[in-house]
């Protein structure tokens, strides 16, 4: 199953990008962009540019996991944030650190409007988006020192055309197994649009996720709040308990049985242990 790659027709998505670069062929388009606002003119690259790809050959992931998938099966695209309060300030630091999970949810969205009847597209904490409980798409966000400031390069890599014997894990799955026929431009630009409106509320409120109103809708289309877990932790741990939240700072809160006071989970991965 072949996506189209040739003579890319960008026609929707190329309005909605300060900049948009389509590349045939990347390593990572994250280190791609990454390299490019560190060694270029700061005015060539805008806030809200972009570099995308339908074949990326060494994609990463969180925690340096691999990322691949054939050509021309799965868009990569990077979105560089130079993110200002209304007033032209920079935002907090600590705000900083949605970006990713508010990118999962553009992208959710995204998939959500090219998916048939039946099916739904949610986020998973802190940086998937999964379809029938399957991953179709990872998120990684990068922290750029620039002399303009600091920067944000925010990646979401999906799998699109990618048949069942294709998939690199029994766990991950694509738009076109779920029954979405779409193409790069349709996805990418439902993708940017959303992820332009929602960046935009996210900075009009200085950074503040509860008053911009984005943490209600992480909340209510985040998979993950509910179920069953087991938290991979950065020491080792593996406690099992129920997600029942996500707090103001985007920890994922999990209750603990025979514990008075539930986990807090700033750093790590989890894994759904059944369906609810």
């Amino acid at each position: 199953m072949k996506w189209q790659t040739v003579l890319m027709d960008l026609s929707l998505s190329t309005p909605l990008a300060s900049r948009l670069l389509w590349l045939d062929e990347v390593g990572s388009t994250n280190s791609d962009l990454v390299a490019r606002v560190v060694t270029e003119d700061g005015s060539l690259w805008p806030d809200f540019s972009v570099v995308a790809t339908d074949n990326q050959v060494a994609g990463k992931g969180r925690l340096g996991r691999d990322w691949t998938a054939p050509a021309g099966a799965s868009l990569a695209v990077s979105v560089l944030l130079r993110p200002q309060t209304p007033a032209g300030r920079p935002l907090p630091p600590e705000s900083l650190g949605w970006f990713g999970l508010l990118a999962g949810l553009a992208m959710s969205r995204a998939c959500n409007f090219v998916l048939p009847e039946g099916k739904k597209a949610m986020i998973k904490w802190p940086n998937d988006v999964l379809i029938s409980g399957k991953k179709v798409c990872g998120v990684l966000s990068e922290l750029v020192p620039t002399p303009e400031g600091i920067a944000l390069v925010v990646g979401t890599g999906i799998n699109i055309a990618l048949a069942k014997d294709q998939l690199p894990v029994p766990t991950a799955t694509s738009l076109a197994i779920e029954g979405a026929h779409t193409s790069v431009d349709e996805l990418l630009s439902a993708y940017l649009t959303e992820f332009s409106r929602i960046t935009k509320v996210f900075v009009s409120a200085a950074g503040n996720v509860r008053s911009s109103g984005l943490l209600e809708q992480i909340r209510d289309e985040c998979d993950t709040i509910g179920r069953s877990v087991r938290v991979e932790l950065p020491s080792g741990e593996n406690p099992v308990g129920t997600a029942i939240g996500i707090n103001e700072e985007g920890s994922l809160v999990v209750e603990m049985a025979n514990c008075a006071e539930p986990l807090v989970v700033s750093a790590g991965d989890v894994t759904h242990l059944r369906v609810i």
